[in-house]
């Protein structure tokens, strides 16, 4: 359904944040002012686990998939980089190829999209994984999580939490998708720029996303899986014979979160699914013409309060009747829960303090674009409560180990307002 009228276009403006909030646009609005004093090199947080970490980089072709927004009718292609747990190494991991990503997008173009961080990024990030280093001699067979991120956005700026999760013995594969990122910049030298054609219509009111993107960002995850199996039975990459298959989930940030709960709903090799902040409408992913969600685990971690009462104003700037106005929300609501209860092995809900996080706080940005030691303990905050849900989902539902944090009767720290857990399900829905 397309916005009929003004009306619905401010409702839409109201309740849910546009797709444009995923693009590079609103992504650099939302980071904090950078101190010119700050120190020569950024660190990233300090991962928590206990493996040291490895990084390498695949580009993959998919020859089954004809690229439509390629002028050549070339295959789609992807970069994409793995994370892992390693030996410790001489040769520390690169965070952002700055040179590139300055050639590609000119140097008004990078700071229009890295905004704030931008100057921490040209001083140097420190990351804490090793480049191409040999697969962790101690550790056992890997459990594997590919990762889509928001739309607009580059794969590298996710860093803190595919390291963390390396280093408890994670594989993690992030993706960047061409066209859709604010550039993609391959090994020889060709790049691929965003292309509005990805988006070419807002959503409605009633939710609709753009199906074509959202079935080319949720196939680019199953065909990483694909590479993933082939590489594992023999390639040259590090990773070789050290993944468990039979272990498997995605998760990705914005529209990427939405990408990964499709990805979950279209391939059963998925065991669970987790979306960072991601909706349309209020939903965290689209439930099929039965009312379902999928049949695997889901989390859903959100900044979006609560929906509250409209005061006068806000309704006389609608133009609508309240009664209609929350007839909607309610209607709004009730898809999210849905979403959320008709899962076949359950999930949880965690809804981070709006008031002391961002959207863009799932990404490492805030932290390197902090405007102050102060800022960037609190970012710094907000990202280890991040991976520290991210974690305990993933470790409960395909590492075998329950979650003490999952279980808590009240939410750990003050950036948390309530974590809601859902129980399973079976098909046909619940009614209530």
């Amino acid at each position: 359904m397309r916005l009929k009228n003004k009306s619905e276009r401010k409702i839409w403006g109201w309740f849910v944040p546009a797709v444009a909030c995923f693009l590079c646009a609103m992504v650099v609005a939302s980071l904090c002012a950078t101190d010119p004093q700050a120190s020569a090199i950024a660190t990233l947080p300090l991962p928590t686990g206990s493996f040291a970490v490895g990084k390498v980089t695949a580009h993959w072709v998919d020859e089954s998939r004809i690229e439509p927004l390629s002028p050549s009718h070339d295959p789609r292609e992807l970069m994409v980089d793995i994370w892992y747990p390693a030996e410790p190494s001489t040769i520390q991991a690169d965070y952002v190829d700055v040179p590139a990503y300055e050639k590609a997008l000119g140097a008004d173009g990078f700071q229009d999209f890295f905004r704030e961080a931008s100057e921490t990024l040209k001083r140097g990030v420190r990351t804490h994984a090793f480049a191409s280093s040999p697969y962790a001699h101690s550790a056992k067979k890997a459990p594997v999580l590919i990762f889509s991120p928001g739309g607009g956005m580059v794969r590298e700026v996710y860093a803190a939490q595919f390291e963390d999760l390396a280093t408890h013995g994670y594989v993690v594969a992030a993706i960047s998708h061409p066209y859709d990122a604010i550039v993609t910049l391959f090994p020889d030298g060709k790049q691929i720029a965003y292309s509005q054609q990805r988006w070419p219509k807002p959503p409605s009111l009633e939710g609709e996303a753009n199906l074509n993107q959202l079935e080319w960002h949720a196939n680019d995850i199953r065909f990483v899986l694909d590479e993933l199996t082939h590489a594992n039975s023999g390639s040259s990459l590090p990773i070789a014979g050290h993944l468990d298959l039979t272990r498997v989930g995605a998760f990705g940030h914005s529209f990427g979160g939405i990408a990964a709960a499709h990805a979950c709903q279209l391939d059963r090799r998925f065991q669970a699914c987790l979306n960072e902040d991601g909706v349309v409408a209020k939903r965290p992913l689209f439930l099929d013409e039965r009312g379902w969600s999928m049949d695997q685990a889901f989390m859903f971690i959100t900044h979006d309060p609560p929906t509250r009462p409209l005061t006068d104003e806000q309704v006389a700037q609608m133009k609508m009747p309240r009664a209609r106005i929350e007839a909607m929300v309610k209607r709004l609501e009730a898809d999210q829960e849905g979403a959320l209860r008709n899962t076949g092995r359950g999930g949880y809900r965690v809804r981070l303090r709006s008031d002391k996080t961002t959207h863009m706080d799932f990404t490492d940005l805030p932290f390197l674009g902090a405007r102050d030691p102060a800022d960037a303990e609190r970012r710094t905050a907000i990202l280890a409560t991040v991976r520290s849900y991210t974690l305990a989902f993933f470790n409960q539902y395909i590492g075998g180990v329950n979650s003490d944090l999952l279980n808590q009767a009240a939410p750990p720290n003050e950036l948390v307002d309530v974590v809601q857990k859902f129980e399973p399900v079976k098909f046909p829905c619940p009614t209530h």
